[in-house]
C-alpha cells in the first residue's frame, strides 16, 4: 500500500495543503486560489479536498498529517519574550493571549474538527519545527542526495535563520539564529516603514529597490545607518538587531516610528500615498544589506 502524507499550513497567512505519495508530490495548492481571498489564513479546507481528490483518496487513507510548526514551542517563545521585555508589551500581551488560550494551544483539536469536515478518518498528526518544514520543502524535492541547507524567515518557534545539512532522508541543523534577531523581520520592518503591508507587501519593497539611485549619497547614508544603528552584521552572516528601534517583539507595529524618523530623517510613508525618491533609495539600501547578509550566510553554509 502506498504511504500518503498530507502537509498543512494554516492560521497565519497563505494557507496551503500538499499531498505526498511515497515521498513524491501528488498535488499542492494555496487556499486563496479557491476562496479568492488574498493571503487567506484560514484552514485550507478547499485546498486539502483538492489534493485528496487528485490522488483519488479520502482522509481515512492518509498515514500522517503534518502541520508546519510546533504551537507549544511558539507559545513558549511568546511568554519568554513578553517576560524579557516587561513591562513593555502589555497591550500586545493582552491582545495575543486570549487567542492562544482559547484556540492555538489546542491546535490538534482544531485541526481534528476541521479535518472531520473532509470525511471519516483520524490520521496521526505531527508537528515538525518550522524551519525543518522549510528545509524539507526544498531538500526533499531536490535532485540532490546531499546538500548544505540555509533557511531564512521572519521567525518560526524560536529560530529565524538556520544552517544545516541534508543527507539522504536526514536533515540536521548545525547553527541557528534565534528571535528577536531576524533578517526577515528587519526586511518586514522596512516594508512597514515604506508604507506597505507586512506579510504581503515585501515583494513591493523588493520591486521598489531598482528605482533607488545606485551609488548615490542617500542610498549610502541609509545603508550605513542600517549597519551602524539598526543591526550588528557579523562576517558569518549572523546579526543582532538593536531592539531599541523595533517594536515587533512585544508591540503592535514593526518599528518605533519616532526613532526611525530621527535616524533616517524621513517619516514613515502613509499607505497608498505617492512614492517619492527617498523611499526608493531606502528600499535599495535595505535590499543591498539583505543581499549582502544572505551571501555571507550562504558562504558560511557552504563552508
Amino acid at each position: 500500500m502506498p504511504e500518503y502524507i498530507l502537509g498543512i499550513s494554516a492560521y497565519y497567512h497563505d494557507s496551503a495543503a500538499a499531498l505526498l505519495r511515497d515521498g513524491e508530490l501528488v498535488a499542492a495548492a494555496h487556499e486563496e486560489r479557491f476562496t479568492r481571498k488574498k493571503h487567506d489564513p484560514s484552514f485550507p479546507a478547499k485546498a486539502a479536498a483538492y489534493v485528496l481528490a487528485e490522488a483519488g483518496i479520502g482522509l481515512s487513507e492518509l498515514d500522517v498529517i503534518a502541520f508546519y510548526d510546533k504551537p507549544y514551542l511558539k507559545f513558549e517563545r511568546l511568554l519568554e519574550t513578553y517576560h524579557a521585555f516587561a513591562p513593555r508589551g502589555l497591550v500586545s500581551f493582552l491582545s495575543a493571549m486570549p487567542v492562544w488560550i482559547k484556540e492555538k494551544l489546542f491546535m490538534k483539536k482544531m485541526l481534528r474538527e476541521e479535518l472531520a469536515k473532509l470525511g471519516p478518518g483520524s490520521p496521526r498528526i505531527l508537528f515538525p519545527e518550522h524551519h525543518l518544514s522549510h528545509a524539507a520543502s526544498a531538500f526533499y524535492p531536490s535532485p540532490f542526495d546531499e546538500a548544505a541547507i540555509l533557511t531564512i524567515d521572519g521567525v518560526g518557534e524560536w529560530s529565524t535563520t538556520a544552517i544545516g545539512r541534508g543527507c539522504g532522508k536526514d536533515i540536521t541543523f548545525l547553527r541557528e539564529l534565534d528571535f528577536p534577531h531576524s533578517l526577515g523581520l528587519l526586511y518586514s520592518a522596512f516594508t512597514y516603514y515604506c508604507g506597505f503591508k507586512v506579510n504581503s507587501g515585501e515583494y513591493k519593497l523588493m520591486g521598489l529597490a531598482p528605482y533607488g539611485i545606485e551609488g548615490s549619497e542617500p542610498v549610502a547614508r541609509y545603508r550605513d545607518k542600517i549597519l551602524s544603528d539598526l543591526i550588528d552584521l557579523r562576517p558569518d552572516g549572523s546579526m543582532l538587531c538593536n531592539m531599541d528601534y523595533f517594536d515587533y517583539a512585544t508591540g503592535l507595529t514593526m518599528c518605533r516610528d519616532d526613532k526611525w524618523e530621527a535616524l533616517f530623517g524621513l517619516p514613515r510613508r502613509p499607505a497608498e500615498s505617492d512614492l517619492s525618491q527617498p523611499y526608493m533609495d531606502m528600499a535599495l539600501a535595505i535590499q543591498q544589506v539583505t543581499e549582502e547578509t544572505v551571501l555571507r550566510l550562504a558562504r558560511t553554509a557552504r563552508s
